[in-house]
């Protein structure tokens, strides 16, 4: 049959030939019959499903309402609802103490929840460092560093310090009688007392609270001498004559101030900490996407830059391999740092 058949369609070219025709091309011959294609064969290929919050959002801060840290969470909440990048409600959670681990350990209890997140300062990182905490930062999502934070020194507008360096020499006529108030072991406001009194030749009395708003609460009321602060979260006071920034720690002035810097008044102290926001472990991709995705989207926004300006910080946006890797640098010179302070061992 197939003899036959290839003989009858040789004829049918000869004759199309003869007759001045161009022959068809001729497909190859088949065994058994040709099948149509299926229905799920044609049909485009189904896209993968995205992930979007289905129910409300924690925001966990690992500090008490008032300071630096309850102010970048609450913005954040509040321009990605503003912005509609996130349908769902956003709730900031306070969880202070342990220095950060009590917020990093409840996160860590919500490992593959999507709907947990936290905001993260240098304590995410030094924490570990100090305390048997059972996690480090690679236990977690890190998904994006947002922004820079400078700090000043603050004292109560009635004191007698004018300037960082009648700090100093109060401290040195009265070692560990002068009084600084910070949050948390191993942060930067009490790291940058302790690269002073390394610099300086001084000793100070660090005494812990809360949150930043309790700090100011203390200075106001005369509890402590001093105090190490983010702009953001005493430029009310400071605009309102109740305290007076006496340094900055930043490498020039910071934009807009006059108040010298540490540098300028002899005592070589220049420090910073980034700002950024983590997930729980485990995230899928998809995840991770969506919120590296809204949070970045919230930092083009007319009130994030708004929120940058009103708190002297700088932007700095980093997410996925970047977020990483950055963390990885800072992780490794704050090390350093603290082991040659006698922090960690």
């Amino acid at each position: 049959m197939r003899r036959i058949l290839g003989a009858l369609v040789t004829i049918v070219a000869l004759v199309a030939l003869s007759c001045g025709g161009t022959p068809a091309a001729q497909p190859s011959p088949t065994v058994g019959p040709t099948v149509a294609p299926t229905a799920a064969a044609t049909a485009a290929p189904t896209p993968a499903p995205t992930f979007v919050p289905s129910r409300a959002v924690e925001l966990v801060v690992q500090a008490a309402a008032g300071g630096g840290s309850d102010i970048f969470a609450r913005r954040i909440a509040d321009v990605l609802a503003k912005e509609k990048l996130v349908s769902q409600p956003i709730n900031v959670v306070n969880k202070a103490g342990g220095s950060g681990a009590v917020a990093y350990a409840y996160v860590q209890q919500k490992a593959t929840d999507p709907h947990v997140l936290a905001t993260v300062t240098l304590s995410y990182l030094s924490t570990p460092m100090q305390q048997a905490t059972g996690f480090t930062y690679k236990d977690f999502t890190n998904l994006v560093v947002l922004a820079v934070d400078d700090f000043i020194a603050v004292v109560k507008a009635e004191s007698p310090y004018k300037d960082l360096k009648d700090v100093i020499a109060a401290a040195k006529a009265k070692p560990k009688e002068i009084t600084v108030g910070g949050t948390q072991v191993g942060s930067s406001d009490s790291i940058i007392p302790a690269l002073i009194e390394q610099r300086a030749g001084v000793q100070f009395n660090y005494i812990t609270f809360k949150s930043g708003g309790e700090v100011n609460a203390a200075l106001l009321g005369g509890t402590i001498d001093f105090a190490i602060a983010n702009p953001g979260e005493s430029v009310s006071l400071i605009e309102g004559k109740k305290l007076r920034a006496v340094a900055s720690f930043s490498p020039e002035r910071l934009k807009g101030s006059s108040v010298p810097t540490a540098k300028e008044q002899g005592t070589d102290v220049v420090w910073d900490q980034f700002r950024g926001v983590i997930g729980a472990g485990g995230l899928t991709g998809e995840q991770r996407s969506f919120w590296e995705k809204a949070l970045t989207q919230m930092t083009k926004s007319a009130d994030w830059q708004k929120y940058l300006d009103e708190n002297t910080l700088r932007p700095l946006v980093k997410t996925g391999a970047e977020a990483q890797a950055y963390l990885d640098a800072q992780n490794i010179s704050l090390k350093a740092v603290l082991t040659k302070l006698g922090l960690v061992k």
